[in-house]
Protein backbone atom coordinates (compact mmCIF):
# COMPACT_ATOMS: atom_id res chain seq x y z
CA UNK A 1 0.00 0.00 0.00
CA UNK A 2 1.22 3.50 -0.85
CA UNK A 3 -0.19 6.50 1.04
CA UNK A 4 -0.02 9.62 -1.16
CA UNK A 5 0.98 12.80 0.60
CA UNK A 6 1.54 15.44 -2.10
CA UNK A 7 1.51 16.29 -5.81
CA UNK A 8 4.88 16.63 -7.54
CA UNK A 9 5.79 18.90 -10.42
CA UNK A 10 4.31 17.21 -13.47
CA UNK A 11 1.17 16.13 -11.61
CA UNK A 12 2.11 12.71 -10.20
CA UNK A 13 1.12 11.88 -6.64
CA UNK A 14 4.06 11.10 -4.34
CA UNK A 15 4.14 8.52 -1.57
CA UNK A 16 6.87 6.61 0.24
CA UNK A 17 7.63 2.92 0.37
CA UNK A 18 10.36 1.96 2.86
CA UNK A 19 11.56 5.56 2.77
CA UNK A 20 11.79 5.70 -1.03
CA UNK A 21 9.70 8.27 -2.93
CA UNK A 22 7.29 6.62 -5.38
CA UNK A 23 5.61 8.73 -8.10
CA UNK A 24 2.14 7.50 -9.05
CA UNK A 25 0.08 9.32 -11.74
CA UNK A 26 -3.63 10.04 -11.23
CA UNK A 27 -3.46 9.93 -7.43
CA UNK A 28 -4.49 12.53 -4.87
CA UNK A 29 -3.02 13.64 -1.52
CA UNK A 30 -4.79 11.52 1.08
CA UNK A 31 -5.25 8.52 -1.22
CA UNK A 32 -4.09 5.10 -0.11
CA UNK A 33 -3.43 3.06 -3.25
CA UNK A 34 -2.24 -0.35 -4.24
CA UNK A 35 0.38 0.34 -6.89
CA UNK A 36 2.84 -1.54 -9.07
CA UNK A 37 6.12 0.33 -9.39
CA UNK A 38 9.61 0.08 -10.83
CA UNK A 39 12.63 1.36 -8.96
CA UNK A 40 14.85 3.93 -10.69
CA UNK A 41 17.97 4.86 -8.71
CA UNK A 42 16.59 6.59 -5.60
CA UNK A 43 12.91 6.72 -6.52
CA UNK A 44 10.15 4.58 -7.96
CA UNK A 45 7.59 5.16 -10.71
CA UNK A 46 4.30 3.34 -10.52
CA UNK A 47 0.73 2.92 -11.67
CA UNK A 48 -2.45 2.53 -9.69
CA UNK A 49 -3.86 -0.96 -9.40
CA UNK A 50 -6.59 0.01 -6.94
CA UNK A 51 -7.58 3.02 -4.87
CA UNK A 52 -8.01 1.39 -1.48
CA UNK A 53 -8.94 4.57 0.40
CA UNK A 54 -9.88 7.62 -1.71
CA UNK A 55 -8.84 11.09 -0.65
CA UNK A 56 -11.55 13.61 0.26
CA UNK A 57 -9.98 15.79 -2.46
CA UNK A 58 -10.71 13.20 -5.16
CA UNK A 59 -13.54 13.96 -7.62
CA UNK A 60 -14.97 12.20 -10.67
CA UNK A 61 -13.26 13.47 -13.88
CA UNK A 62 -15.70 15.04 -16.32
CA UNK A 63 -13.89 14.30 -19.58
CA UNK A 64 -14.38 10.92 -21.24
CA UNK A 65 -10.86 10.99 -22.69
CA UNK A 66 -9.26 11.52 -19.28
CA UNK A 67 -10.61 8.19 -18.04
CA UNK A 68 -11.08 5.99 -21.11
CA UNK A 69 -8.07 7.13 -23.16
CA UNK A 70 -5.78 8.20 -20.27
CA UNK A 71 -5.37 11.58 -22.00
CA UNK A 72 -2.11 13.31 -21.11
CA UNK A 73 -3.41 16.80 -21.84
CA UNK A 74 -4.67 17.12 -18.25
CA UNK A 75 -3.04 15.69 -15.14
CA UNK A 76 -5.34 16.79 -12.29
CA UNK A 77 -8.96 16.37 -13.36
CA UNK A 78 -9.37 13.85 -10.56
CA UNK A 79 -8.72 16.59 -7.95
CA UNK A 80 -11.16 19.19 -6.68
CA UNK A 81 -10.60 22.79 -7.79
CA UNK A 82 -9.25 23.84 -4.39
CA UNK A 83 -6.95 20.82 -4.17
CA UNK A 84 -5.57 21.62 -7.63
CA UNK A 85 -4.82 25.22 -6.69
CA UNK A 86 -3.20 24.12 -3.45
CA UNK A 87 -1.05 21.61 -5.34
CA UNK A 88 0.20 24.21 -7.80
CA UNK A 89 1.08 26.65 -5.01
CA UNK A 90 2.95 23.92 -3.13
CA UNK A 91 4.82 22.87 -6.27
CA UNK A 92 6.18 26.41 -6.61
CA UNK A 93 7.06 26.73 -2.92
CA UNK A 94 8.77 23.32 -2.70
CA UNK A 95 10.64 23.70 -5.99
CA UNK A 96 12.06 27.09 -5.02
CA UNK A 97 13.18 25.56 -1.72
CA UNK A 98 14.64 22.35 -3.16
CA UNK A 99 16.38 23.71 -6.24
CA UNK A 100 16.62 27.45 -5.66
CA UNK A 101 17.44 27.29 -1.94
CA UNK A 102 14.90 30.07 -1.38
CA UNK A 103 12.46 30.01 1.52
CA UNK A 104 9.17 31.64 0.60
CA UNK A 105 5.70 31.52 2.17
CA UNK A 106 3.02 29.60 0.30
CA UNK A 107 2.39 31.97 -2.63
CA UNK A 108 -1.09 33.25 -3.49
CA UNK A 109 -2.68 32.22 -6.77
CA UNK A 110 -4.90 34.12 -9.21
CA UNK A 111 -7.60 31.93 -10.78
CA UNK A 112 -10.55 32.28 -13.09
CA UNK A 113 -12.65 29.80 -15.10
CA UNK A 114 -11.77 26.10 -14.87
CA UNK A 115 -13.10 24.87 -18.23
CA UNK A 116 -13.21 25.98 -21.87
CA UNK A 117 -10.42 28.48 -21.29
CA UNK A 118 -7.74 27.34 -23.76
CA UNK A 119 -7.53 29.48 -26.88
CA UNK A 120 -5.03 27.07 -28.47
CA UNK A 121 -5.14 23.34 -29.14
CA UNK A 122 -2.23 21.29 -30.52
CA UNK A 123 -2.97 17.85 -31.95
CA UNK A 124 -0.76 15.07 -33.32
CA UNK A 125 -1.68 13.38 -36.60
CA UNK A 126 -0.47 9.83 -37.27
CA UNK A 127 -0.99 7.69 -40.40
CA UNK A 128 -3.63 5.02 -39.97
CA UNK A 129 -4.54 2.88 -42.98
CA UNK A 130 -5.12 5.13 -45.97
CA UNK A 131 -5.83 8.14 -43.77
CA UNK A 132 -4.82 9.74 -40.49
CA UNK A 133 -5.89 9.72 -36.88
CA UNK A 134 -5.75 13.02 -35.01
CA UNK A 135 -5.73 13.53 -31.27
CA UNK A 136 -3.59 13.57 -28.14
CA UNK A 137 -1.21 11.15 -26.44
CA UNK A 138 -2.09 8.95 -23.46
CA UNK A 139 -0.10 10.14 -20.46
CA UNK A 140 1.76 6.83 -20.26
CA UNK A 141 2.47 6.21 -23.97
CA UNK A 142 3.84 9.05 -26.09
CA UNK A 143 4.03 6.76 -29.14
CA UNK A 144 0.23 6.43 -29.36
CA UNK A 145 -2.48 8.88 -30.32
CA UNK A 146 -6.16 8.41 -29.51
CA UNK A 147 -8.88 10.00 -31.69
CA UNK A 148 -9.96 13.24 -30.05
CA UNK A 149 -13.68 13.99 -30.03
CA UNK A 150 -13.84 16.73 -27.43
CA UNK A 151 -11.65 18.69 -25.04
CA UNK A 152 -13.21 20.17 -21.92
CA UNK A 153 -10.45 22.73 -21.34
CA UNK A 154 -10.41 24.03 -24.94
CA UNK A 155 -12.71 26.80 -26.08
CA UNK A 156 -15.76 25.25 -27.82
CA UNK A 157 -14.99 26.98 -31.13
CA UNK A 158 -11.71 25.03 -31.38
CA UNK A 159 -13.47 21.73 -30.75
CA UNK A 160 -16.13 22.67 -33.28
CA UNK A 161 -13.54 23.44 -35.96
CA UNK A 162 -11.58 20.26 -35.20
CA UNK A 163 -14.69 18.11 -35.54
CA UNK A 164 -15.41 19.79 -38.88
CA UNK A 165 -11.89 18.87 -40.05
CA UNK A 166 -11.85 15.28 -38.79
CA UNK A 167 -13.34 13.83 -41.98
CA UNK A 168 -10.60 15.48 -44.07
CA UNK A 169 -7.97 14.06 -41.74
CA UNK A 170 -9.44 10.54 -41.56
CA UNK A 171 -9.97 10.19 -45.29
CA UNK A 172 -6.80 12.04 -46.34
CA UNK A 173 -8.78 13.50 -49.23
CA UNK A 174 -7.35 15.93 -50.24
CA UNK A 175 -4.02 14.55 -49.04
CA UNK A 176 -1.99 15.98 -46.19
CA UNK A 177 1.79 16.59 -46.50
CA UNK A 178 4.10 13.73 -47.39
CA UNK A 179 7.72 12.95 -46.63
CA UNK A 180 10.49 10.79 -48.03
CA UNK A 181 10.73 9.27 -44.54
CA UNK A 182 7.10 8.12 -44.71
CA UNK A 183 7.54 5.34 -42.16
CA UNK A 184 8.22 7.86 -39.38
CA UNK A 185 5.99 10.67 -40.63
CA UNK A 186 3.84 12.44 -38.10
CA UNK A 187 2.21 15.84 -38.40
CA UNK A 188 1.08 18.48 -35.99
CA UNK A 189 -2.11 20.49 -36.25
CA UNK A 190 -2.38 23.64 -34.18
CA UNK A 191 -5.65 25.52 -33.81
CA UNK A 192 -5.80 28.96 -32.23
CA UNK A 193 -8.56 31.46 -31.57
CA UNK A 194 -7.26 34.42 -29.64
CA UNK A 195 -8.49 37.84 -28.62
CA UNK A 196 -6.03 40.21 -26.95
CA UNK A 197 -8.69 41.77 -24.74
CA UNK A 198 -10.84 38.82 -23.78
CA UNK A 199 -11.83 35.21 -24.35
CA UNK A 200 -12.03 33.73 -27.85
CA UNK A 201 -15.24 34.24 -29.73
CA UNK A 202 -16.73 32.45 -32.70
CA UNK A 203 -16.51 35.68 -34.71
CA UNK A 204 -12.76 35.96 -34.14
CA UNK A 205 -12.16 32.92 -36.31
CA UNK A 206 -9.60 30.15 -35.96
CA UNK A 207 -6.06 30.01 -37.29
CA UNK A 208 -4.66 26.61 -38.36
CA UNK A 209 -1.02 25.59 -38.64
CA UNK A 210 -0.13 22.26 -40.23
CA UNK A 211 3.38 21.23 -39.14
CA UNK A 212 5.65 18.62 -40.70
CA UNK A 213 6.26 16.80 -43.95
CA UNK A 214 8.51 17.94 -46.77
CA UNK A 215 6.11 18.12 -49.72
CA UNK A 216 2.44 18.96 -50.05
CA UNK A 217 1.20 18.62 -53.63
CA UNK A 218 -2.44 18.93 -52.53
CA UNK A 219 -1.82 21.97 -50.31
CA UNK A 220 -4.16 24.38 -52.08
CA UNK A 221 -6.94 21.76 -52.38
CA UNK A 222 -6.67 20.82 -48.70
CA UNK A 223 -6.72 24.42 -47.56
CA UNK A 224 -9.77 25.15 -49.70
CA UNK A 225 -11.52 22.08 -48.28
CA UNK A 226 -10.66 23.14 -44.72
CA UNK A 227 -12.11 26.61 -45.26
CA UNK A 228 -15.24 25.03 -46.73
CA UNK A 229 -15.54 22.57 -43.81
CA UNK A 230 -15.91 25.43 -41.33
CA UNK A 231 -16.45 29.10 -42.19
CA UNK A 232 -14.64 30.13 -39.00
CA UNK A 233 -11.25 29.11 -40.41
CA UNK A 234 -9.66 32.48 -41.19
CA UNK A 235 -6.04 31.53 -41.92
CA UNK A 236 -4.05 28.39 -42.64
CA UNK A 237 -0.29 27.99 -42.49
CA UNK A 238 2.00 25.12 -43.37
CA UNK A 239 5.37 24.79 -41.64
CA UNK A 240 7.45 22.03 -43.29
CA UNK A 241 9.76 19.84 -41.25
CA UNK A 242 13.07 21.47 -40.32
CA UNK A 243 14.98 19.26 -42.73
CA UNK A 244 12.86 20.59 -45.57
CA UNK A 245 13.61 23.91 -47.31
CA UNK A 246 13.00 26.87 -45.02
CA UNK A 247 9.55 27.97 -46.08
CA UNK A 248 6.30 28.66 -44.35
CA UNK A 249 3.29 28.60 -46.64
CA UNK A 250 0.17 30.63 -45.99
CA UNK A 251 -3.13 29.83 -47.60
CA UNK A 252 -4.23 32.50 -50.01
CA UNK A 253 -0.71 32.88 -51.43
CA UNK A 254 -2.30 32.31 -54.81
CA UNK A 255 -5.32 34.30 -55.94
CA UNK A 256 -8.00 34.23 -53.27
CA UNK A 257 -11.06 36.24 -52.37
CA UNK A 258 -10.32 35.77 -48.65
CA UNK A 259 -7.97 38.18 -46.86
CA UNK A 260 -5.73 36.38 -44.36
CA UNK A 261 -4.15 38.12 -41.38
CA UNK A 262 -0.40 38.65 -42.05
CA UNK A 263 0.43 38.34 -38.35
CA UNK A 264 -1.40 35.04 -37.81
CA UNK A 265 1.84 33.15 -37.11
CA UNK A 266 2.90 35.74 -34.54
CA UNK A 267 -0.44 35.48 -32.75
CA UNK A 268 0.00 31.72 -32.50
CA UNK A 269 3.53 32.03 -31.19
CA UNK A 270 3.04 34.71 -28.56
CA UNK A 271 -0.61 34.73 -27.41
CA UNK A 272 -1.38 33.34 -23.97
CA UNK A 273 -3.80 30.42 -23.82
CA UNK A 274 -5.97 31.80 -21.00
CA UNK A 275 -7.13 35.35 -21.74
CA UNK A 276 -8.57 36.26 -18.33
CA UNK A 277 -5.62 35.07 -16.25
CA UNK A 278 -3.13 36.42 -18.82
CA UNK A 279 -4.69 39.87 -18.36
CA UNK A 280 -4.23 39.62 -14.59
CA UNK A 281 -0.61 38.55 -15.07
CA UNK A 282 0.13 41.46 -17.39
CA UNK A 283 -1.37 43.90 -14.88
CA UNK A 284 0.72 42.40 -12.07
CA UNK A 285 3.94 42.66 -14.07
CA UNK A 286 3.23 46.23 -15.19
CA UNK A 287 2.37 47.36 -11.66
CA UNK A 288 5.52 45.87 -10.14
CA UNK A 289 7.75 47.31 -12.84
CA UNK A 290 6.20 50.73 -12.26
CA UNK A 291 6.70 50.36 -8.48
CA UNK A 292 10.43 50.84 -9.10
CA UNK A 293 9.67 54.21 -10.75
CA UNK A 294 12.03 53.28 -13.57
CA UNK A 295 13.47 55.61 -16.18
CA UNK A 296 14.98 52.77 -18.24
CA UNK A 297 13.72 49.16 -18.54
CA UNK A 298 15.01 46.12 -20.39
CA UNK A 299 12.04 44.06 -21.61
CA UNK A 300 13.61 40.65 -22.12
CA UNK A 301 11.92 38.03 -24.31
CA UNK A 302 9.59 40.87 -25.30
CA UNK A 303 7.44 39.00 -27.81
CA UNK A 304 5.37 41.42 -29.86
CA UNK A 305 6.05 44.29 -27.47
CA UNK A 306 2.91 44.57 -25.32
CA UNK A 307 4.76 45.59 -22.16
CA UNK A 308 7.29 47.77 -24.00
CA UNK A 309 4.54 49.76 -25.67
CA UNK A 310 2.66 50.24 -22.42
CA UNK A 311 5.75 51.39 -20.56
CA UNK A 312 6.65 53.78 -23.38
CA UNK A 313 3.23 55.38 -23.09
CA UNK A 314 4.09 56.04 -19.44
CA UNK A 315 7.27 57.85 -20.45
CA UNK A 316 9.71 54.99 -19.76
CA UNK A 317 12.68 54.32 -22.05
CA UNK A 318 12.70 50.63 -23.06
CA UNK A 319 15.11 48.22 -24.72
CA UNK A 320 12.92 45.38 -26.03
CA UNK A 321 14.91 42.20 -26.72
CA UNK A 322 13.27 39.39 -28.72
CA UNK A 323 15.12 36.59 -30.55
CA UNK A 324 12.19 35.60 -32.78
CA UNK A 325 12.29 37.69 -35.93
CA UNK A 326 8.52 37.59 -36.47
CA UNK A 327 7.89 38.82 -32.93
CA UNK A 328 10.50 41.58 -33.16
CA UNK A 329 9.14 42.78 -36.51
CA UNK A 330 5.63 42.84 -35.09
CA UNK A 331 6.85 44.91 -32.13
CA UNK A 332 8.45 47.41 -34.52
CA UNK A 333 5.25 47.71 -36.55
CA UNK A 334 3.16 48.28 -33.42
CA UNK A 335 5.53 50.99 -32.25
CA UNK A 336 5.49 52.65 -35.65
CA UNK A 337 1.69 52.73 -35.55
CA UNK A 338 1.86 54.36 -32.11
CA UNK A 339 4.12 57.04 -33.61
CA UNK A 340 5.66 60.15 -32.15
CA UNK A 341 7.48 60.11 -28.83
CA UNK A 342 6.27 56.61 -28.02
CA UNK A 343 8.18 55.16 -30.97
CA UNK A 344 11.34 57.03 -29.98
CA UNK A 345 11.24 55.63 -26.44
CA UNK A 346 11.62 51.97 -27.46
CA UNK A 347 14.62 50.32 -29.09
CA UNK A 348 13.84 46.83 -30.44
CA UNK A 349 16.76 44.39 -30.54
CA UNK A 350 16.30 41.09 -32.41
CA UNK A 351 18.79 38.85 -30.65
CA UNK A 352 19.21 36.31 -27.88
CA UNK A 353 19.22 37.84 -24.40
CA UNK A 354 22.64 36.37 -23.60
CA UNK A 355 24.08 38.13 -26.66
CA UNK A 356 22.14 41.37 -26.43
CA UNK A 357 22.87 42.26 -22.79
CA UNK A 358 26.69 42.37 -23.07
CA UNK A 359 26.34 44.25 -26.34
CA UNK A 360 24.62 47.15 -24.55
CA UNK A 361 28.08 48.29 -23.49
CA UNK A 362 29.33 50.67 -20.82
CA UNK A 363 27.98 53.72 -22.60
CA UNK A 364 24.39 52.49 -22.45
CA UNK A 365 21.92 54.41 -20.26
CA UNK A 366 21.51 53.20 -16.69
CA UNK A 367 19.01 50.33 -16.46
CA UNK A 368 16.61 50.35 -13.51
CA UNK A 369 14.54 47.20 -14.08
CA UNK A 370 14.99 44.03 -16.13
CA UNK A 371 11.91 42.01 -17.11
CA UNK A 372 12.47 38.34 -17.98
CA UNK A 373 9.77 36.26 -19.66
CA UNK A 374 11.71 33.28 -21.05
CA UNK A 375 10.44 30.03 -22.57
CA UNK A 376 10.22 26.89 -20.44
CA UNK A 377 13.98 26.33 -20.49
CA UNK A 378 14.52 29.51 -18.47
CA UNK A 379 17.32 32.02 -19.03
CA UNK A 380 20.85 31.33 -20.19
CA UNK A 381 23.55 31.26 -17.50
CA UNK A 382 25.13 34.33 -19.13
CA UNK A 383 21.96 36.32 -18.39
CA UNK A 384 22.06 35.55 -14.66
CA UNK A 385 25.83 36.23 -14.67
CA UNK A 386 25.13 39.64 -16.21
CA UNK A 387 22.52 40.38 -13.54
CA UNK A 388 24.93 39.34 -10.80
CA UNK A 389 27.43 41.86 -12.13
CA UNK A 390 24.93 44.56 -12.93
CA UNK A 391 25.23 46.54 -9.69
CA UNK A 392 27.51 49.02 -11.45
CA UNK A 393 24.75 49.57 -13.99
CA UNK A 394 22.29 50.45 -11.28
CA UNK A 395 19.78 47.68 -11.90
CA UNK A 396 17.44 47.80 -8.91
CA UNK A 397 14.83 45.20 -9.77
CA UNK A 398 14.08 42.08 -11.77
CA UNK A 399 10.56 40.91 -12.65
CA UNK A 400 10.77 37.27 -13.78
CA UNK A 401 7.77 35.61 -15.47
CA UNK A 402 8.14 31.81 -15.45
CA UNK A 403 6.15 28.92 -16.89
CA UNK A 404 8.35 26.29 -15.18
CA UNK A 405 9.08 26.42 -11.44
CA UNK A 406 12.16 24.19 -11.87
CA UNK A 407 13.97 26.49 -14.29
CA UNK A 408 12.88 29.54 -12.27
CA UNK A 409 14.38 27.93 -9.17
CA UNK A 410 17.60 27.07 -11.02
CA UNK A 411 17.94 30.64 -12.23
CA UNK A 412 17.30 32.01 -8.72
CA UNK A 413 20.11 29.79 -7.42
CA UNK A 414 22.41 31.68 -9.81
CA UNK A 415 21.35 35.05 -8.36
CA UNK A 416 22.64 35.09 -4.75
CA UNK A 417 22.89 38.90 -4.79
CA UNK A 418 19.14 39.23 -5.28
CA UNK A 419 16.44 38.72 -2.68
CA UNK A 420 12.94 37.45 -3.47
CA UNK A 421 10.48 40.21 -2.65
CA UNK A 422 7.23 38.76 -4.04
CA UNK A 423 6.07 35.50 -5.62
CA UNK A 424 2.64 35.30 -7.22
CA UNK A 425 1.15 32.27 -8.97
CA UNK A 426 -1.28 32.50 -11.88
CA UNK A 427 -3.64 29.60 -12.60
CA UNK A 428 -3.16 29.76 -16.35
CA UNK A 429 -3.75 26.04 -16.94
CA UNK A 430 -6.55 24.59 -14.74
CA UNK A 431 -6.88 20.78 -14.74
CA UNK A 432 -3.11 20.50 -15.33
CA UNK A 433 -0.04 20.62 -13.09
CA UNK A 434 1.37 23.63 -14.94
CA UNK A 435 1.51 27.01 -13.24
CA UNK A 436 2.68 30.45 -14.30
CA UNK A 437 4.71 32.32 -11.69
CA UNK A 438 5.91 35.91 -11.37
CA UNK A 439 8.87 36.52 -9.08
CA UNK A 440 9.93 40.07 -8.16
CA UNK A 441 13.56 40.45 -7.09
CA UNK A 442 15.32 43.33 -5.34
CA UNK A 443 19.03 43.89 -4.86
CA UNK A 444 20.11 42.67 -1.43
CA UNK A 445 20.91 45.49 1.00
CA UNK A 446 24.67 44.84 0.88
CA UNK A 447 24.65 45.10 -2.90
CA UNK A 448 22.54 48.28 -2.93
CA UNK A 449 25.10 49.97 -0.66
CA UNK A 450 27.97 49.31 -3.06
Amino acid sequence: MVPIDRIAAGGDGVGRVNGMAVFVPRTAPGDVVQAAYVTHARHGRGRVLQVVQPSPDRVEPTCQHYVVDRCGGCQLQHLSVEAQRSARRQIVQETLHRIGKREIPLPPIVSDVQWEYRSRLTLTLLPRGAGWVGGLHPFDDASRVFPLETCRIAHPVLVEVWNALRLLVRSNTPALPTSSAASSLRLGLRLAASDEEGPPDEQDGVVLVVEGGSAWPSRDEWMAAARKAHPGVRAIWWTPARSAPDETMRSGAAASTVEYAPDAREALAFAQVNAQVAHALREFVFTHVKNFAPAQVIDGYAGTGDLSLRLAREGVQVVAIEADQAGAESAVRRLQRAGGEITSRVRVVCDLMEHALPALGEGAPRVDVVVLNPPRRGVHADVTAWLEGAASLGVRGVVYVSCDPATLARDLSRLPSWRVETVQCFDMFPQTAHVETVCVLHRSASQEDR
